[in-house]
């Protein structure tokens, strides 16, 4: 995901970085890459599974002994890439649960629904089955679920357990977006960019970007960041830049970390802070932002 995510970043280079003309500056930025491939579309990533570890609630009371509780409340995200917990993977703790998944999702709850064809979609706990996943994520998106209709997206987009159809892709994100889904926003968002499945449109693009980072979505968050910081879609402008990279590279979108990191090295619409953009280069090199590594070895020998 993070690969392409940082395909979708050097796509919006468009020029220099910051309003420092200094020539080295210039030569750490990215290439730019075909922003007509639609491959280049990021998949947005899965909403938010939050955790509560056993040690706060007895686990039996929640009708679940076996490790940590799913707790799905009602309008919050759902990621499995923020499960934690006893030493296992994220596929084995959903394995774990999956009879409980199982369980909720035939009893017709859209949130248990969307996340069982996520687990057909990724073989946790089950046989992996792109059918099956569709099917189940056409029941929860039956229910209007935000990731469900987001999902099914994804999945015409990327032809898994369906031809691959860019319109119909464009379609289900609309109805993502219309649920206040913010990934489907990001991705309705990126469809306009790139003109898949619907015609090429910038700026309906920059304002679905926008209303996905307003309702918090980090990656949409590094995206307006771009925009304003390379004048697309919108006026330039390094001080709106960096009101929505600071928080894109607190919750570790690398892109984010290596463009402030940029911004704070040359003092370029903030107070210059050399100390403060090491600590983010090294964050984002980390984070696989190989421009960041490169950084590194230029200016912090």
């Amino acid at each position: 995901m993070k690969k392409s995510l940082l395909v979708f970043a050097a796509a919006l280079m468009m020029a220099s970085c910051g309003q420092n003309d200094n020539k080295e500056q210039a030569q750490i930025q990215p290439e730019p890459t075909n922003k007509d491939i639609p491959m280049g579309v990021p998949i947005a990533p899965m909403p938010q599974i939050e955790v509560q570890e056993k040690g706060g609630v007895d686990p039996n009371a929640l009708g679940d002994p076996n490790g940590p509780v799913l707790k799905l409340e009602e309008g919050m995200p759902l990621d499995f890439s923020q499960l934690q917990g006893g030493g296992m993977s994220v596929e084995e703790q959903v394995a774990s649960q999956i009879d409980t998944i199982r369980n909720r999702a035939e009893q017709g709850i859209p949130k248990f629904q969307y996340v069982y064809g996520v687990c057909y979609e990724k073989g946790w706990g089950v046989e992996q089955n792109q059918k099956a996943a569709l099917e189940w994520y056409k029941k929860a998106a039956a229910q209007d679920n935000g990731p469900a209709l987001n999902a099914l997206g994804n999945s015409y987009r990327l032809g898994n357990g369906v031809n691959a159809d860019p319109v119909k892709a464009f379609e289900w994100y609309q109805k993502g977006a219309a649920a206040k889904d913010d990934q489907a926003m990001l991705n309705l968002g990126n469809c306009y960019y790139y003109g898949m499945g619907t015609e090429k449109d910038e700026n309906t693009a920059v304002r679905w970007w926008k209303d996905a980072a307003d309702a918090g979505n980090a990656y949409a968050m590094a995206q307006m960041g771009d925009c304003y910081y390379y004048g697309l879609g919108v006026e330039k402008d390094l001080a709106k830049a960096i009101e929505y990279y600071t928080p894109a590279a607190d919750k570790n979108i690398p892109n984010a970390q290596y463009r402030l990191g940029i911004l704070y090295y040359w003092g370029s619409g903030v107070e210059q802070d050399q100390t403060y953009a090491k600590l983010l280069m090294r964050k984002a090199s980390d984070g696989g932002m190989v421009e960041a590594q490169a950084f590194l070895d230029k200016y912090f020998q």
